[in-house]
């Protein structure tokens, strides 16, 4: 098949996050599939974007055609970055008009976290007699009112709302990440036989490039310290403050945490660290995933943590979940949500979300056993996430799901 796929914030290895993306094409690539990638120029989530001077900068990466569309900086979700997604939606449309034209395509697939590029690619789909697939990462309007405060009445939301309403009616094959999204968009109209869920997942990286991380877990651990693990994100909805203060809790010299990573909070959480133990904690600028995972492995345990949001109830798949099962490590979570990927696979503890005190026993419990209990949990998530979370597995599924539908009879291609 002739896909492409639609993702204003992919990236691949050489840029960084989001991966799904370059993982699903890379393995569609190897099986005989030609990919085309149009993201945009600049994203917050990558560790280096790319340089773009010119309207489109085309590159091959893994076999996989990238197209990177220019689009302004941002920061943060106010209206920087409402213009970025505004810019990267009509130079997707502009795509359609003048490169993808004359090709052939028989798969567009609408994967930013946004819901407005479905108008682009169903006009690419309808042009081209494509599959139309829309990809679910995060339920707008939904995410953005829950979790940023925005009233249903904002302008920008009642966009947003009609944009989520055409996918539902436009989309042929509904591709979820959360497990139970379904259970809002079949409010929205979705029918339930137009859905597959298709969850995150992981892959082995190649080898270490920044040995700082794994050192700074090694040093912790030569202390006689129980070293803890955490690479992500350094904001609000991560929790890692509820870490830090569950580490307050416990006796200072047996404890330690190695944080990896970038965000808004990071300098409040080193204060807090301070302020509250001191609690033994060392902070990590944001490194490649592959010196990321080096430094998981070498963790007593790995967190992973969420705050309390009612958008949960739908269910997580976060990257760095699979991640820490890959490592082999048990995992530490703290987390209310639709599904339980911790316990379902038996790898760790998992505790309610904002509740430092209940952390802390599950903290001290862990750090109780036996090194071959706990070696017994991270191979229970290791096992769990090659059989279930493999993403040369789970781009199969992908690929089955479109060819299936576009056998459906009464679909007119």
């Amino acid at each position: 098949m002739n896909i492409v796929l639609v993702n204003h914030y992919a990236g691949s290895p050489e840029h960084g996050m989001e991966f799904r993306p370059h993982q699903f094409a890379r393995h569609w690539v190897a099986a005989g599939h030609h990919v085309t990638i149009l993201a945009g120029s600049y994203s917050h989530l990558r560790n280096r974007n790319p340089e773009v001077r010119e309207r489109v900068v085309e590159e091959e990466i893994d076999g996989i055609r990238y197209r990177w569309l220019r689009t302004p900086h941002y920061s943060g979700n106010g209206l920087r970055r409402i213009r970025s997604i505004h810019a990267f939606v009509r130079a997707v449309d502009r795509e359609r008009r003048e490169d993808l034209r004359g090709r052939p395509i028989d798969a567009v697939i609408a994967s930013s976290t946004y819901p407005f590029d479905i108008d682009p690619c169903r006009r690419i789909a309808r042009e081209h007699g494509a599959t139309l697939v829309w990809e679910v990462h995060d339920l707008w309007p939904l995410s953005p009112i829950e979790l940023s405060g925005y009233s249903p009445r904002h302008p920008f939301i009642r966009v947003a709302q009609r944009a989520e309403d055409r996918c539902c009616r436009d989309a042929d094959l509904v591709v979820t990440i959360p497990p139970r999204a379904i259970d809002h968009l079949q409010t929205r109209g979705l029918h339930p036989d137009s859905c597959v869920c298709i969850p995150n997942g992981a892959e082995s990286a190649a080898a270490a490039t920044d040995h700082r991380p794994a050192q700074a877990v090694r040093d912790l651990r030569s202390e006689g310290r129980f070293a803890i693990v955490y690479a992500g994100g350094h904001g609000e909805y991560h929790a890692l403050d509820v870490l830090i203060e569950a580490l307050g809790e416990l006796p200072a010299r047996r404890f330690g945490l190695v944080a990896i990573g970038e965000g808004s909070e990071k300098s409040q959480l080193r204060s807090l660290a301070r302020r509250i133990g001191p609690v033994r904690a060392e902070f990590i600028d944001r490194v490649d995933r592959a010196s990321a995972l080096a430094a998981l492995a070498e963790g007593d345990a790995i967190y992973v943590g969420l705050r309390g949001h009612q958008i949960y109830r739908f269910g997580i798949g976060l990257n760095k979940i699979y991640d820490a099962m890959l490592c082999g490590r048990p995992i530490i979570a703290s987390y209310t949500a639709g599904n339980d990927p911790v316990h379902e696979a038996g790898c760790g503890l998992r505790v309610d979300a904002d509740d430092p005190r209940s952390l802390a026993r599950a903290i001290e419990d862990l750090a109780s056993r036996e090194e071959e209990s706990r070696l017994e949990l991270g191979a229970n998530g290791r096992r769990y996430v090659l059989e279930h979370h493999d993403f040369e597995k789970l781009s199969a599924r992908f690929i089955e799901a479109i060819q299936s539908k576009r056998d459906q009879p009464g679909i007119d291609r």
